[in-house]
């Protein structure tokens, strides 16, 4: 449970919900697969590291496997929105008369609204 509140603990959902947003973003713009699933599933899959201290009762496992899926799934999201706000920022820079990007459908970018 210390190991767990401690800062150092933390670097583990930030570096798995990068890796999320990485995977997540290219699968969307690739292959057009739904991004706010494919975040979720990828966020439950990289939240499965807690199963592997076995010295945790179940019941702390289960809530913190929890906890984690949706730290990392929220990390995800801020880092896609970031993203999002960026690529807006500087297009804007470019050209200040444009207000918002406007994007065929057909095209895919790697950041964009998840839950669109």
């Amino acid at each position: 449970m210390d190991d767990f509140l401690k800062s150092k603990a933390m670097i583990t959902p930030g570096v798995a919900g990068a890796t999320t947003t990485m995977i997540t973003g290219t699968l969307y713009s690739q292959f057009g697969l739904p991004a706010k699933w494919v975040g979720l599933v990828l966020s439950l899959l990289f939240g499965l590291a807690v199963w592997a201290d076995k010295q945790v009762p179940l019941y702390q496992r289960i809530f913190f496997y929890i906890i984690n899926s949706l730290t990392i799934f929220a990390v995800a999201i801020g880092i896609n929105q970031a993203g999002m706000a960026i690529e807006v920022s500087t297009l804007q820079a470019k050209n200040p008369n444009v207000i918002e990007r406007k994007v065929e459908p057909e095209s895919k970018t790697f950041f964009h609204d998840w839950f669109r």
